[in-house]
């Protein structure tokens, strides 16, 4: 019975010795796998030099910080790495170059290019067409933004606000005549329809290349004024056209939805666009007396003292410009002699001629300097009477306008 019990504590003994021997292997078998792994992703993670793009590289970890180089100090780099290839060198040179840009312009503060987030209110609808239809526009957004072509205002209809629907540009020379605070407006771009007149009974088609001009002022980041009138100039002389001061109407005031907000701007904007276009006016009046003050009476030729031609001229032009309600200020013959004109076949002489000016003053009171031509034509020995060969149209300087004075 002895022997039972000992031999039965002897192998619980060995049961419990054997599985503790059991553990302490899978310790150290664990301890030696975390090992391995640790050593394979410390080696890992250490090894970088050159990125994709052949560049030199910067980090020896993943968390470790990029190295900066100055343009030289980049350089000196691929000179070291490619010390035999220049073209390798060039190409990533520039490649280095083109990513530093790309990396700045990202890193531009972004220019605020929106006016009005919300929706904004118009006084009175307007008629937008878009394709084959027509909607009606009563609230819109007011988007301002520089473009390659300048400082410019959308307006972007509700039904679609990310339509630049009517798009106005200013120029310097707009800003700087546009009433202090306020800045004026030309349409650019966009077609509308309205109503007009005291009862708003007429229908009116607006938009760029017609007629009427259409203009908008920005009297705050949330208020646009669009008006319209007849103009002058066309931009002659260099300088924005004017529009006549009694025939400017205001169209739409486009801001917040008050009721009287509308009411109030549609007055108070009359003598804001009024003194705008008065300036204009000023402006446009003083390029084009600049302009005219530099035509002058072209000098009298020879010919001018042969009385008989002069004064068959001054005959001759005067019953031709009173057609048209001019009257005739000064005349002289430009040429000091004769030009032939032969056949260019066989030579044979055709006729002679010579040219003059003349200023008028037309039925408007202003002065034009306008050139003429006297011909005679060859007879086989001589050449006969003189004729009027008419007024010449299309040709510098004649046709320009020039100060009456």
């Amino acid at each position: 019975m002895k022997k039972i019990v000992l031999l039965f504590v002897l192998a619980l003994c060995y049961n419990v010795s054997h599985a503790q021997f059991g553990k302490m292997l899978k310790k150290k078998a664990k301890a030696a796998v975390e090992k391995k792994l640790d050593k394979k992703e410390s080696s890992n993670s250490s090894s970088k030099s050159e990125n994709a793009s052949g560049m030199v590289g910067s980090s020896s970890t993943e968390n470790s910080s990029k190295t900066e180089y100055t343009d030289e100090e980049f350089k000196a780099e691929l000179a070291k790495k490619y010390p035999n290839d220049q073209a390798k060198q060039d190409l990533y040179y520039q490649k280095y170059l083109e990513k530093k840009q790309q990396e700045a312009e990202a890193n531009k503060p972004k220019s605020a290019n929106s006016v009005s987030d919300e929706f904004l209110y118009m006084s009175y609808p307007f008629a937008m067409t878009k394709g084959m239809s027509a909607v009606g526009v009563d609230r819109v957004k007011i988007r301002r933004q520089m473009t390659d072509m300048g400082d410019n205002v959308d307006i972007l209809p509700a039904q679609d606000p990310d339509y630049a629907w009517l798009r106005f540009l200013t120029t310097p020379e707009l800003v700087a005549m546009s009433p202090e605070g306020y800045i004026g407006y030309e349409l650019v771009s966009g077609m509308f329809t309205t109503k007009v007149g005291a009862d708003r009974s007429q229908t009116l088609e607006l938009g760029t290349g017609m007629p009427i001009l259409v203009r908008g002022m920005l009297i705050a980041d949330d208020v646009f004024v669009i008006y319209a009138a007849s103009h002058q100039g066309g931009h002659a002389f260099n300088v924005p056209s004017y529009m006549h001061e009694n025939d400017i109407t205001i169209l739409n005031v486009i801001g917040k939805g008050e009721q009287q907000f509308h009411v109030e701007w549609l007055e108070k904007a009359k003598p804001i666009v009024k003194e705008f276009e008065a300036t204009l006016k000023a402006n446009y009046d003083a390029a084009a007396k600049s302009t005219m003050d530099a035509i002058k009476m072209p000098k009298a030729g020879s010919m001018n003292s042969n009385a008989s031609l002069v004064s068959f001229a001054k005959e001759n032009v005067s019953k031709t410009i009173a057609k048209d309600g001019a009257k005739l200020l000064k005349l002289n013959i430009e040429s000091n002699d004769w030009s032939i004109v032969k056949n260019k076949y066989t030579g044979r002489i055709l006729y002679r001629w010579i040219k003059g000016a003349f200023t008028e003053k037309n039925k408007n009171n202003d002065c034009y300097l306008q050139g003429f031509l006297i011909k005679q034509q060859y007879n086989g020995s001589g050449y006969g009477s003189s004729q009027f060969g008419g007024v010449i149209h299309g040709q510098m300087p004649y046709g320009q306008k020039m100060n009456c004075e």
